[in-house]
C-alpha cells in the first residue's frame, strides 16, 4: 500500500509498504477520506522542532533517522475485523486517527462509527473539532460573553464554528481575507482583518462598546498572544491552542499584563478520559450539532484533493497560498 512520509525539510514522497496486521481487538479499514491538519503537517514538513532545543519533532517524538509518516485524521471503510471484536462489521465506516495511507490498523478503543446525519469528509475532521471544542471549553465562557479568536486555521476556523453553535458573541480575526470570508460564513458575528483600520474599535462596537471575555489564540503566532492579552477585559482569559516554536520579544506576564488578573492558559484537545467532557463526550456533542444543522465546517474545506497530490499541497501551503484553508484528501 502506498503510505505518505516526510523526511527532512520539504521532502515529502510515497512509500510501498505492507497493508498493517489486524489486531485481535481491532480492525483494518480501507481510507475513503483523510484530513490534512494543516499547522501540525506542514510544521512537520517545514522538519521544524517543537522545542527551544530542537532535539523533538512532536511533543514524545525525537527527531527519526529516517522517514516519518504525517497525519491523524481518516475516514474508512472496515475490510477485516479482529477475532475478539463483536461491535464492528465488514462495511462499516468508522474515523481513526492514522496517517495518511491507504489502510489504517487499530484497536477498537480508538475508532468509532460515523453515524447516520454526518457526512465522511466532516467526519475526516473530528480530531481538529475535538482540539476546537476543547479550547472553548478550557475558556469556561458563561452565557452572553464575548469570544475573540485570532487565526483562522482548521483550529481557529473550527472554534468559530463552536463559538457560534454555543451561543456566545463571535468575533473572528486573521490576515487571511480568503479565511475572514470563511469565518463569516462559519458564524462569525464579525469577520475582521488587523490590517482594517479602526478594528479595535470595530470589535469593541461589536461588543456594545465591552472588551472580550475570552480570546482563543490559534495562530502560532507571539504576536497574536500579544494582541489577545492587550485586547481582552481585565480578569479575562487567553487560550492558546496552538504550537509555538519560538520565544517572544515581550513579556506575557509583566506589565501591563499582571495588573490586569488575566489568565493565560494552554489548551490540548478534550479533557481526560473519565472527565465529564472528554473525547467521547466531545465527539457525540459533535455529531449532535452537525446532524441538527446546529455547526457547519463544511465553508472550511476549500480544497479537496486525490493522495499522489499531498506533497503538491504540502508546498502550496508551506508558500502559504492565501486560498486554502480545510483540505480533503481522496483514497
Amino acid at each position: 500500500m502506498k503510505r505518505l512520509v516526510v523526511e527532512g525539510p520539504k521532502n515529502a514522497y510515497f512509500q510501498d509498504i505492507n497493508i498493517p496486521s489486524c489486531p485481535k481487538n481491532g480492525i483494518v479499514a480501507k481510507a475513503l477520506f483523510t484530513a490534512i491538519s494543516t499547522g501540525t503537517e506542514v510544521r512537520v514538513y517545514r522538519w521544524l522542532p517543537v522545542d527551544p532545543e530542537g532535539e523533538y519533532l512532536h511533543g514524545g517524538q525525537k527527531f527519526p533517522d529516517g522517514p516519518v509518516e504525517n497525519g491523524y485524521c481518516m475516514v474508512g471503510e472496515v475490510v477485516e475485523i479482529g477475532s475478539e471484536v463483536t461491535d464492528y462489521s465488514i462495511g462499516d465506516v468508522v474515523y481513526m486517527g492514522e496517517p495518511h495511507q491507504e489502510y489504517g490498523s487499530s484497536v477498537v478503543d480508538n475508532i468509532f462509527k460515523i453515524p447516520e446525519g454526518v457526512s465522511y469528509e466532516v467526519a475526516a475532521f473530528m480530531n481538529v473539532l475535538h482540539v476546537a471544542q476543547g479550547a472553548i471549553r478550557d475558556g469556561n465562557p458563561k452565557p452572553g460573553e464575548n469570544v475573540l479568536i485570532l487565526g483562522l486555521g482548521v483550529v481557529g476556523l473550527s472554534a468559530v464554528a463552536f463559538s457560534n453553535a454555543f451561543g456566545f458573541n463571535t468575533v473572528a480575526m486573521d490576515l487571511n481575507d480568503k479565511r475572514v470570508e470563511i469565518a463569516r460564513e462559519m458564524g462569525a458575528g464579525l469577520s475582521i482583518s488587523p490590517s482594517t483600520p479602526g478594528y479595535v474599535e470595530k470589535i469593541k462596537e461589536f461588543f456594545n462598546g465591552r472588551d472580550p471575555d475570552l480570546v482563543i489564540e490559534a495562530a502560532s503566532s507571539w504576536r497574536a498572544i500579544k494582541t489577545g492579552l492587550d485586547l481582552v477585559r481585565p480578569g479575562g482569559t487567553v487560550i492558546v491552542v496552538s504550537t509555538h516554536t519560538d520565544k517572544p520579544d515581550f513579556d506575557p506576564v509583566g506589565h501591563p499584563y499582571l495588573s490586569k488578573k488575566l489568565t493565560l492558559k494552554t489548551s490540548y484537545g478534550p479533557e481526560l478520559e473519565g472527565s465529564r467532557w472528554d473525547k467521547e463526550s466531545s465527539r457525540e456533542f459533535t455529531f449532535d450539532l452537525l446532524r441538527k444543522n446546529k455547526m457547519d465546517i463544511k465553508p472550511m474545506i476549500t480544497d479537496t484533493i486525490s493522495w499522489d497530490k499531498i506533497p503538491d499541497i504540502y508546498d502550496r501551503l508551506d508558500k502559504e497560498e492565501q486560498d486554502i484553508a480545510g483540505v480533503l484528501v481522496k483514497w
